[in-house]
């Protein structure tokens, strides 16, 4: 030992396969962070588990260097590379590249099939219910009234809550701000065009996609699950017309009587607060409110209320048909109905913002 952290080893003479192990229990004992020495004065012959050793030695040394080592020796181990750490680090590096390139390029595949399944759906209920309207066929008689029944008068009651509430928090924070600058009246603009363009749509949208979207997702997978839709498919009917047609009907119907009831009563919740916080009369408020809303307005909310409701209900049949076997696979794709029907509206609202406004 040359110095405290230097450590010299002097090989035997002969280094083969008979006494490798012994050689290697005494360098395992040496300290891992000291500089390793190898003294090669008085070897005389080699073989390749002399070249294992060395190689394990580069790798568990920091430092490792060859002292007294003849040319023939030399050229011996320049044909294999010492630098073994270095080169499987650079073996798994590419490697875990190019496992991320093919997580991605997976993801991104499997993103391609997922949007051209939905939009072949969305393409075929469209087709299945404009070849319904003409032949009355391939839908259980009945089962339009009862989705109309479950969509819209089971629907009402939160929906007409959700927007009384809603046009009551914005006519108050707004009027407080209104008052500042003495434009009191004003609240009736605000409060009957955003409801009327804007809030009754969205907020009818994501009622229905929490409700009808997950009750619609968890019905049609619990069908896939149990192989009824298997079944349907077995006496000659499409389930996809079988199902979603009734409800894509549904959902049309059943939204223009939403939209009326929510903009009624978020409209009257603004008129509440104008007339109790602001002495504002009701009839002063509708006048006012007239002349920047038109009935074009209405129309414009009712189209974008429609286009959400048709989104719900594509958006959870998808989901319904996809999901996967078991129990577990119902809860996941209602889970994912209800999350892509509300992701689907939010930007189908800002699409609409973009071309309306």
């Amino acid at each position: 030992m040359s110095e405290e952290k230097t450590k010299l080893f002097v090989l035997p003479e002969s280094l083969s396969i008979e006494n490798i192990s012994a050689i290697f229990l005494e360098i395992k004992k040496l300290d891992q962070k000291s500089t390793l020495i190898i003294d090669f004065k008085s070897v005389k012959n080699i073989d390749s588990s002399a070249i294992a050793l060395f190689n394990y030695l580069k790798r568990r040394h920091k430092d490792v260097s060859f002292k007294n080592i003849s040319p023939g020796f030399q050229n011996l181990l320049s044909m294999f590379p010492l630098a073994v750490q270095e080169l499987d680090k650079a073996v798994k590096r590419k490697g875990m590249i190019k496992r991320r390139i093919r997580s991605i390029t997976d993801h991104i595949a499997g993103v391609k099939d997922q949007w051209k399944t939905f939009l072949v759906l969305f393409a075929d209920e469209i087709y299945y219910t404009l070849q319904y309207l003409g032949s009355r066929r391939g839908v259980y008689p009945g089962e339009i009234m009862n989705q109309l029944f479950f969509m819209g008068y089971k629907s009402f009651p939160i929906v007409s809550l959700i927007s009384f509430l809603v046009g009551l928090t914005i006519s108050v924070t707004s009027l407080e701000q209104l008052k500042n600058f003495g434009a009191d009246i004003y609240l009736a603009d605000l409060v009957g065009f955003g409801m009327i363009r804007e809030l009754v749509p969205l907020m009818t949208g994501i009622i229905l996609a929490g409700k009808i979207g997950a009750s619609i997702t968890a019905e049609i997978s619990s069908m896939k699950v149990m192989e009824e839709t298997d079944a349907l498919k077995t006496m000659g009917i499409i389930p996809e017309k079988f199902l979603m047609v009734p409800r894509l009907i549904g959902i049309t119907l059943a939204v223009p009587l939403l939209v009326c009831i929510a903009d009624f009563v978020g409209i009257l919740a603004g008129v509440m607060v104008a007339q109790v916080l602001s002495g504002i009369l009701p009839k002063v408020f509708f006048n006012e409110m007239f002349n920047v809303v038109k009935i074009g307005d209405f129309f414009i909310g009712m189209m974008k209320t429609v286009v959400f409701g048709w989104l719900v209900v594509v958006c959870s049949g998808y989901k319904g048909f996809s999901v996967k076997q078991g129990a577990a696979g119902v809860g996941i794709a209602t889970t994912e109905s209800v999350v892509l029907s509300i992701s689907s509206i939010i930007v189908f609202d800002c699409i609409f913002a973009f071309l309306l406004y």
